[in-house]
Parts: structure tokens; sequence; C-alpha cells
């Protein structure tokens, strides 16, 4: 009766040990992963923050600023105050040059300073801390923001559908062609993204 008791409490002990050191690899596994996703070595010069940033240029910066990190910009619409600036990439793939885009509008009713109000890019340089780029499915881009909604759809040039999909609560916004994203737009955090795309490519027909 003895040695039974003694078996049956190593096996209990053993039992225990392996599946202690069970979840031990599965919390070192998931640990691992979580760090690994939010500590993914991107270059400052190309990270995409939601509601805050892109690269070097950040909502609220004064566009005398943003001038004197960029340049003048290659092309730009402005009217009754409100602007878009549109810097081209000095590369270009399959003939199509990257943009990097800036909205401003005058910061109070001083109308003394404009300020950054969307930065939006086409570059697949671009990522968010997870990774995030354009270039992307759709449907990835709905995994890491689940809150994003459409929010208009377009003809663009060709007459290819455009649709634009915003995450507000993030700070977010996408556009889309063919299922596959063509640019992400940082915005302020529960301001709409949409509004602004008929200056930006007044080329593009609203789709009703």
């Amino acid at each position: 009766m003895k040695s039974r008791k003694i078996i049956f409490l190593s096996f209990i002990i053993g039992l225990t040990a392996c599946q202690s050191a069970e979840h031990s690899d599965h919390q070192q596994d998931f640990t691992g992963y979580i760090i690994s996703e939010k500590q993914k070595n991107i270059d400052s010069a190309f990270l995409v923050v939601p509601g805050k940033s892109i690269g070097k240029i950040s909502l609220g910066e004064n566009m005398t600023e943003v001038g004197k990190k960029l340049g003048r910009p290659d092309a730009g619409d402005a009217a009754m105050g409100k602007a878009w600036g549109i810097w081209y990439s000095k590369d270009s793939t399959d003939g199509q040059k990257n943009e990097l885009a800036v909205y401003s509008s005058y910061r109070d009713t001083s109308m003394m300073v404009k300020e950054v109000k969307q930065i939006r890019i086409t570059s697949a340089q671009f990522k968010t801390q997870s990774g995030l780029t354009t270039g992307g499915p759709e449907a990835d881009t709905k995994l890491k923001f689940p809150a994003m909604e459409l929010v208009s759809s377009y003809l663009n040039q060709n007459k290819d559908t455009v649709t634009v999909y915003d995450s507000r609560q993030d700070g977010i916004g996408f556009e889309f062609l063919k299922g596959k994203s063509i640019s992400i737009t940082v915005h302020p955090v529960n301001q709409s993204v949409n509004g602004t795309y008929l200056t930006l490519h007044p080329e593009w027909k609203l789709i009703e």
C-alpha cells in the first residue's frame, strides 16, 4: 500500500511538472510574439503613428516647419485658407511616383499659422508599428483596424473604383483599389478622414 502511494504521488508530481513546463513554454512563446509585434525595427523616418504622425511630419505641426523639412511641394491646391501640398518621390515603380501629401488649414481665427490637419502617403516604405503598409490586402487591414468603415467611393481617372475606409477612433484612413491598399492617411482621432479627396484628386468622381 505504501509503495502504491509513493508511485501515485510521483505520478502527480510528474504531471504537475509537465503541465507547468508546457504553460511556461506557451507563455514564453506568447510573450515572444508580443515582443516581436511591438518591437519591430522600423525607422522612425518611415513610422506611421495613427492619430499622430507619418515619418517626420506630425499633426498640428506648423507648415513653415514642414517646408523646412520637405522643401517646396511639387504640386498642390489651395483655396479659402485650406491647402494640399504634394511631394513626389525621386524614384518610381511601374511609372508611378510615390506621394507624400499634407493637408493644412489655419490653426485658429487669427489666421496667422497654418498647421497640418492630415498626412497621406502611398509608399510601402512607411509602416505602422505592427508592420502594416500600402500594397496589402483589405482583409489584413481590417484585422489590424477592425473599427474601420467605408466612408466613400470614387471613380479615378482610369474609371476604376477607389474605396475610402476610415478608422475614425484610431485616427487613420485607407484607400483601396482592386482589393489592395494604395494609401494611408493619418488624421486627428475621432475626426473623419472624408471631405478632402475632391480637392486632392479633382479628377476623381464621387459615387453617390
